[in-house]
């Protein structure tokens, strides 16, 4: 159950094509993401979670298809049984150029206030990886409507779809190598190339003597099928290259390291489908429908996935800066990584030279000089690459030695700068210190409390000084603010004192001490004064009372002698003479009674005296 094109090349030239080496929107760790991108998810986890699950849904329904068409007969005369597997692969790419479409979309709007010139490449790259899936979806299309209408052995050769599939090669390569890490030094770069066109000449010398050769030689027709022919092999040879550097070059993040494994899966799945698919050609066994047809939607999904993981991987990176200078953590599988990149060349040259000439000495299929010479080539590129490493090595120990001059000078510069910072540390706690005890003086001040004072050393001193003159002033104020209310109270005291004694009446005790202003010798001088009045009526009062006293006594003997006369019949006028005598004794009596009224006025208000009359 099997065919063949009608041209022999022919079996170089169709889904051949269905290699792609699109790398979705890869590197570009360069590119500056805008502030805000680094919040969320370009694609939520859920969405991603969804895409594998689809893809993994897709593959497990297309294999089963393929294992059914294996069990039918008539596949071959069944054009609706192989339009559905091209159906499926178109569907794989399709996917692939959608998914590019949303990237080139979300990357623009992550970078849209960026113009640098990393952030360009980046979308570029997608650009030309989108076109490269979009070209191979065109060309399966025209695939898909020759099987569906035209016999198989009508098929021409070159067709309408072979540009389109031719085209995703060089669409791959120009986004890969946009994509590459830019990282390392440019005889790093240089070695990495050398290292990829060892391979390229080993597995294209290989492929020459023991397949392209063979099939060449056999080919028939104008030189446009046999170029036609000759390109398919070829460019499936460069995404395999493109696949190995990819996998083994130096990331410039190890964030990318899990995305550039995932795109390197599906480019090399891409070209190892492809393969496949060469050799049953040209065994005369391949039809559409067999189970290798499963290799290009997967592929191209895992292209997708990886452009998908990418921008997430894009949007938590925090700066290009940070992206590159990232140092790769030093684990057992990157040393692994690093020694294989390094004797993987000279490895391959070896087998590659050791094939040539058993095959020449077995065989006898090519001349031996000619062999010998391919056989030099390949030894001339890893010695030109060791001769690289050397050069490399030198450059580096030149770089590390000025490294070392510069860390021991940045040394120096920051125990400079730890000294001046230790110094104006020790400022700042004096100066922290002296701000906390200011802010204990105010808080004291608030309270009242003018006893206080700051003590304070360092820049804030004439500041504490000046706020000790203020505190100074205060305390004086408040001194002066005291004795005017002294004052106030002992001139309010004399004052008083001053309108009783004006009413006659003794000022009364107080329990006040006076003050030693001089409101308070007045004070002093009035009680004083007071007292001594107090003692010179009473004695006045006294000597007022003796007197009425006596004359009261005087004037009852008057009365008493008045009466013993006239009851003794004398004469009228020695009773005239004592009437009057009586009388001016009662006139006597009463002005002493009211001048002891008098002096009564100035007796203590709680001296209870007796009048005369009670006595």
């Amino acid at each position: 159950m099997s065919y063949e094109r009608k041209h022999a090349p022919a079996s170089l030239s169709s889904p051949l094509s269905q290699s792609n080496g699109s790398v979705a929107t890869f590197t570009a760790p360069e590119m500056t993401p805008r502030p805000d991108s680094h919040a969320h998810q370009v694609f939520p986890q859920r969405y991603i979670a969804y895409y594998t699950r689809g893809m993994g849904l897709f593959f497990v329904i297309h294999l089963a298809y393929l294992l059914f068409l294996q069990t039918r007969s008539d596949v071959l005369e069944n054009a609706v049984l192989r339009d559905i597997t091209d159906i499926l692969v178109l569907i794989g790419a399709i996917g692939c150029t959608g998914v590019c479409g949303i990237a080139l979309w979300k990357l623009r709007s992550i970078s849209l206030s960026d113009v640098d010139i990393l952030a360009k490449r980046a979308w570029i790259a997608i650009f030309c990886l989108g076109a490269s899936s979009a070209t191979y979806a065109i060309g399966q299309v025209i695939w898909t409507w020759y099987e569906a209408t035209t016999p198989l052995s009508a098929f021409p050769f070159p067709a309408a779809y072979d540009p389109f599939y031719l085209a995703v090669y060089p669409f791959s390569w120009i986004g890969v190598a946009l994509l590459l890490p830019r990282g390392g030094t440019g005889v790093g770069r240089l070695r990495l190339v050398l290292d990829a066109t060892t391979a390229v000449v080993s597995v294209l010398a290989i492929s020459w003597y023991f397949l392209l050769g063979p099939t060449i030689a056999n080919l028939t027709g104008e030189p446009l099928a046999k170029i036609v022919a000759l390109a398919y092999p070829l460019g499936d040879l460069s995404l395999c290259i493109a696949a190995a550097i990819l996998l083994f070059g130096t990331s410039g993040s190890t964030s990318f390291n899990s995305t550039l494994a995932i795109l390197s899966a599906g480019v090399s799945l891409l070209a190892v489908t492809d393969s496949f698919y060469a050799y049953f050609l040209l065994q005369g066994t391949y039809h559409t429908g067999f189970l290798q047809d499963v290799g290009w939607p997967l592929s191209w999904l895992l292209i997708g996935w990886a452009v998908l993981t990418y921008l997430n991987n894009l949007a938590r990176g925090a700066n290009s800066s940070q992206l590159m200078n990232e140092e790769p953590s030093s684990t057992r599988l990157s040393r692994t990584g690093a020694v294989l990149r390094a004797v993987a060349p000279t490895i391959l040259a070896l087998l590659t030279c050791a094939l040539l000439v058993l095959e020449v000495e077995l065989r006898q299929s090519a001349p031996l000089f000619q062999v010998v010479l391919v056989c030099a080539g390949l030894f001339l590129l890893p010695i030109i690459r060791q001769g690289l490493t050397l050069v490399d090595n030198m450059l580096l120990n030149e770089r590390l030695r000025v490294a070392l001059n510069q860390s021991q000078q940045a040394f120096r510069d920051s125990q400079k700068e730890l000294l001046s910072t230790t110094s104006r540390a020790t400022q700042y706690e004096e100066l922290r210190t002296s701000i906390e005890n200011l802010r204990t003086v105010h808080a004291a001040l608030a309270r009242g409390d003018l006893s206080i004072r700051a003590q304070t050393q360092g820049p804030l001193a004439p500041v504490a000084q000046s706020l000790n003159l203020l505190i100074e002033r205060m305390h004086r104020w408040e001194q002066m603010s005291q004795q005017n209310r002294i004052l106030q109270n002992e001139a309010r005291f004399l004052a008083g004192d001053i309108e009783m004694l004006s009413q006659g009446r003794l000022p009364q005790k107080r329990e006040h001490i006076p003050s030693t202003l001089p409101t308070g010798a007045a004070v002093i001088s009035l009680l004083h004064l007071s007292k001594r009045l107090h003692i010179q009526f009473r004695r006045l009062s006294e000597a007022l009372e003796q007197l009425y006293t006596r004359n009261r006594s005087l004037r009852e003997s008057v009365t008493q002698t008045r009466n013993t006369l006239q009851d003794q019949s004398s004469s009228q006028q020695l009773d005239a003479l004592l009437v009057q005598l009586e009388k001016g004794l009662t006139s006597y009596e009463n002005m002493l009674l009211e001048a002891h009224k008098l002096v009564d006025i100035f007796s203590e208000q709680n001296d209870q005296k007796a009048t005369p009359n009670e006595r």
